[in-house]
């Protein structure tokens, strides 16, 4: 049996639009799959300690492409970045003023790194959806805590942005690393219609998931070095720890394609008519009585990317509304969430929000009410708990213990728990309503465990790792 061949080609053979990453959507022509380019590092692709090789050559232009001081490939998406990047500005044991809405990369470097976290949490909007972190709020914990680090996730999953003013002053005003996780936003350097990058705000290090949007393959991301040559020697030194030793160079050669489509002009236009397509497009749908996160929050003041569509409302209705037209990206009970780019066919996208708009009546679908995200309480760091004596225990005996684990509904594959947060009755009020959904389809909801011991009397009960006993 070959599973993972053939449930890839039953994907395929639906023929159904991929509104996910990545951002090539099976419909752009790849020159670089060529079986004979999967090779390793020999004779001329040798990677060179000292002096220039074809990597660094190809990453050099991705730099001028982007008005960096460098750039980096990763063969590991923006999880490398992320984590190099957060490694290289923080020792051990010191502050990182972390937006709690971060990607599990982020929460994964503070345990490598030894790091103490402090939290900006994010207030929340339609549908439960995380808003982007406050500029001014972040600042002032920055100002109180006087961090080594400061970590920004910016845009939110959903493409929802906001100015780094008061961060990116006070940080330099402090001399504190300033990083961003942009993961979603790789596409919005250059065009018009999308929120500002963290690129032109002033940002040290900004981390691109390169995949979600654009047309190389899946698993590749970039580090860009934005404001001192003094990062170079830090963030390798930190690379050469986290990277792979063998990375694939069908990877790197979509890398390299992209930074060579990036120096014309016709894909700059193409993202450009995108962004103007697509708010089109949502004020129509919106005028048929569909309830659009992102120009919502436009009208609130904020910068949305037209690049993501969310759909708020009874996330099963919508979905099975889209199901005869396209595969989503995310969704949950209160909305589905798109990701377009231009190698999409956008009169698909409208048919599927036509039948939406048609078949799920009753005015604006903002759905049932659902419990917004917990914000539980960090007791220990998450280090000292990933590295605490745990055990297993079922659910109902969760309550009022030290998460030993993280709690990731994926997507968006942020955190409802950390390792070190107290597990509190709103996160197990918050599991009651939604674990159920997060297995179907497109979802998981990674650290809740059956009962690992075939022999315990709760065997095939849910349940979680917590620290042990109490820990300081």
């Amino acid at each position: 049996m070959t599973p993972i061949i053939q449930a890839l080609d039953h994907y395929t053979a639906q023929g159904r639009a991929r509104w996910h990453t990545p951002g090539h959507k099976g419909r752009f022509s790849l020159p670089y799959l060529v079986s004979e380019w999967d090779v390793t590092e020999v004779r001329e692709l040798t990677p060179k300690s000292i002096g220039m090789d074809v990597i660094r050559q190809s990453e050099d232009l991705m730099a001028e492409s982007f008005g960096v001081l460098k750039s980096r490939y990763s063969v590991q998406g923006a999880t490398l970045p992320v984590m190099a990047a957060v490694m290289a500005a923080s020792p051990p044991r010191s502050r990182v003023v972390v937006d709690r809405i971060a990607h599990q990369s982020v929460h994964s470097a503070l345990v490598l790194g030894n790091l103490e976290p402090v939290w900006a949490y994010s207030s929340q909007g339609p549908g439960a959806y995380p808003l982007p972190v406050d500029d001014k709020e972040r600042a002032r914990l920055i100002m109180e805590s006087r961090p080594q680090a400061v970590v920004v996730t910016n845009p939110t999953y959903e493409g929802l942005s906001a100015p780094l003013v008061e961060t990116h002053r006070v940080c330099r005003e402090l001399n504190i690393a300033l990083i961003v996780d942009e993961a979603h936003g790789t596409h919005f350097f250059g065009h018009e219609g999308f929120p500002a990058t963290a690129l032109i705000q002033g940002a040290d290090l900004v981390c691109h998931g390169a995949h979600k949007t654009e047309v190389s393959l899946t698993q590749t991301g970039i580090l860009h070095i934005n404001t001192s040559a003094g990062w170079i020697p830090r963030v390798q030194e930190a690379w050469d720890m986290l990277a792979t030793s063998s990375p694939s160079y069908l990877l790197l050669a979509s890398l390299d394609y992209l930074q060579y489509l990036r120096h014309h002009d016709n894909y700059h236009q193409s993202w450009n008519s995108l962004a103007k397509n697509m708010r089109k497009m949502w004020h129509t749908w919106e005028n048929e009585g569909l309830f659009i996160l992102q120009s919502w929050w436009e009208r609130q003041g904020g910068q949305a990317d037209p690049a993501k569509l969310t759909v708020v409302g009874d996330g099963q209705r919508l979905l099975d509304a889209m199901e005869p037209f396209g595969v989503e990206e995310k969704s949950d009970p209160l909305g589905v969430t798109l990701i377009v780019t231009p190698q999409d066919d956008t009169e698909v996208i409208a048919r599927a929000l036509e039948h939406c708009a048609r078949t799920c009546s009753g005015g604006r679908l903002i759905g049932e009410r659902r419990r917004l995200w917990p914000h539980a309480r960090q007791v220990v760091s998450p280090y000292t708990a990933w590295h605490a004596e745990r055990e297993w225990v079922p659910l109902s005996l969760a309550s009022n213990r030290i998460a030993a684990r993280s709690l990731i509904p994926y997507p968006p594959g942020i955190p409802i728990v950390v390792p070190g947060e107290r597990i509190d009755s709103d996160v197990i009020l918050w599991l009651e309503e939604n674990r159920a959904w997060y297995p179907r389809r497109t979802g998981d909801l990674r650290g809740v465990e059956k009962a690992f011991d075939p022999l315990s009397p709760g065997r095939g009960e849910e349940g979680l790792w917590v620290v042990k006993e109490a820990v300081s």
